[in-house]
């Protein structure tokens, strides 16, 4: 998720476990400690852009720094405020540390919880990678927290936000059951697939399939129900021959799971990964067209990434696209 709902996660977790203790302080040692796992970026210097992709969530995000990162702490944090029984600081740690990967774990992007024994990407797909529904609550009970001292406040958002979570995983487990029956009766000869959440929300979902002829992508929305309809993305395997054995296109296709789409525009050849979205000026335009969310440039260079650059306004366009899908409106 992105660096404020960690931080604001963070300091509910902390505030909850600690606030006899340290009163307003937990709030912040929470939201600094809630965002530690995301300072690997500070070995970016000493990477190369390859590297980066591959070591990002990587060993701050497995499980073996949840354990041994809350131990490690709790013993520091016990030799500076011998006050706070170590047991509750390891607990709280544990706390902290354990909510960042499980929502990052429940993006799409996802996180490498056996790192570094393994660089396998677990990734479920209920929430999108920034969404205000789950940070919203957090963030009013950290206000009450900071301005009236409320526990209880706190405890309310921190509650809210996990109901959140949960029903996003309930709706997710429902919309990749539609997604695959419908895929079964359409006889689409799907071998891998992924259901995601859509920008923002968790009422329409997305659906990316794998089959011989290229990717598929379907929506289904719980607000709108209606008879699915699949596009399909060619993936122009060709386009990438030269580059097979190149370190930046091997990463992609580790990074994307295979859900990977290759464009030829002019001169530039990108790759992208298709699980966070297409962007697209209109729900009527051919594949071939679309934009991605998260594409790179593919050159001479194998261990080169450079992203491909988004406007705002091909952003705006697609979320007016999202909506319609939403609501029910194509």
């Amino acid at each position: 998720m992105d660096s404020l709902t960690q931080a604001a996660l963070g300091a509910s977790v902390a505030y909850a476990c600690w606030h006899k203790p340290l009163g307003k302080k937990a709030l912040l040692w929470g939201a600094l400690l809630g965002t530690l796992p995301d300072l690997d970026i500070v070995a970016r210097p000493f990477l190369d852009e390859v590297e980066r992709l591959y070591l990002h969530r990587g060993e701050s995000h497995s499980i073996w720094f949840i354990f041994f990162g809350a131990l490690m702490f709790a013993f520091i944090a016990h030799r500076w405020r011998e006050k706070i029984p170590f047991s509750h600081l390891f607990w709280g740690l544990f706390a902290i540390f354990g909510t960042h990967v499980l929502i990052d774990y429940f993006t799409i992007y996802g996180t490498q919880l056996l790192a570094p024994f393994s660089r396998y990407g677990f990734a479920h797909g209920n929430l999108f990678i920034i969404d205000p529904l789950f940070t919203l609550p957090l963030l009013f009970g950290i206000g009450f927290a900071v301005f009236f001292k409320s526990p209880k406040a706190n405890l309310a958002g921190l509650y809210i936000s996990s109901f959140y979570a949960l029903f996003s995983l309930g709706a997710h487990g429902y919309a990749h059951h539609v997604f695959t029956q419908d895929t079964k009766n359409k006889a689409l000869h799907v071998s891998a697939s992924t259901t995601m959440a859509t920008p923002f929300n968790t009422l329409l979902w997305r659906h990316l399939a794998q089959t011989p002829e290229g990717l598929l992508v379907g929506y289904y929305s719980l607000l709108a129900p209606r008879a699915i309809t699949y596009e399909r993305i060619p993936q122009h395997k060709e386009l990438l021959e030269p580059y097979k054995d190149a370190a930046n296109v091997n990463a992609i296709a580790w990074f994307s799971k295979g859900y990977w789409v290759a464009q030829k525009q002019g001169d530039t050849l990108r790759m992208s990964d298709a699980r966070f979205g297409e962007i697209r000026s209109s729900i009527d335009i051919p594949p071939h067209t679309w934009g991605y969310l998260f594409s790179w440039v593919i050159t001479d260079e194998e261990r080169r990434m450079q992203r491909a650059p988004r406007t705002e306004r091909n952003l705006k366009e697609a979320l007016h696209v999202t909506y319609q899908r939403l609501v029910g409106a194509h």
